[in-house]
């Protein structure tokens, strides 16, 4: 007698092929196509990876159970506040607005220094999903760094090398 058993396709197999086999076809925001979100997703892995702004309120209002001293009555406002302003980096997916975590200082309930100079450099050449990725490419100006990585230690590098990108994508 085998101990090959056919396939009997079951209700948790059948959830599987309609939930995760199949995409939509269409492209999705940002111009995107939806086999692409996993690799986008992968590419902020080691930076934080990528969180909502619903999740990033929550863990900023926990962090401020955690200390009193920060003064944060309204993490939903305040990280809206971020997107609407575009004070932050987010991507338009089918899952709503994604922000990449490396620009986040949670324990202080913050953006991370610098963010907002370098964004300034970029800001009407990149948007979306290409602004989001030029962080987590390496980028030949920093020697093949990060740039999200690279702000950690090097944040005048990092804005002049988006000051090159800036002046090479507008055509010098």
């Amino acid at each position: 007698m085998s101990d090959v058993h056919p396939f009997t396709e079951t209700p948790a197999s059948t959830w599987f092929n309609d939930t995760v086999v199949q995409l939509p076809a269409a492209p999705q925001p940002d111009g995107v196509p939806p086999c692409h979100w996993m690799t986008t997703a992968a590419a902020f892995a080691d930076t934080g990876g990528l969180i909502s702004g619903d999740e990033l309120a929550t863990r900023i209002r926990e962090h401020c159970l955690l200390d009193t001293s920060l003064r944060v009555s309204e993490p939903v406002s305040l990280v809206a506040r971020w997107i609407v302003s575009r004070a932050v980096v987010s991507i338009d997916s089918p899952w709503g607005h994604l922000l990449p975590m490396f620009q986040f200082d949670l324990p202080r309930a913050s953006l991370q220094p610098g963010v907002a100079v370098v964004l300034a450099e970029l800001r009407g050449v990149l948007e979306g999903a290409e602004l989001a990725l030029w962080f987590v490419t390496p980028n030949e100006w920093l020697h093949g760094e990060r740039p999200a990585v690279a702000m950690q230690t090097t944040l005048q590098a990092v804005r002049h090398a988006a000051r090159a990108d800036r002046y090479v994508a507008l055509g010098g």
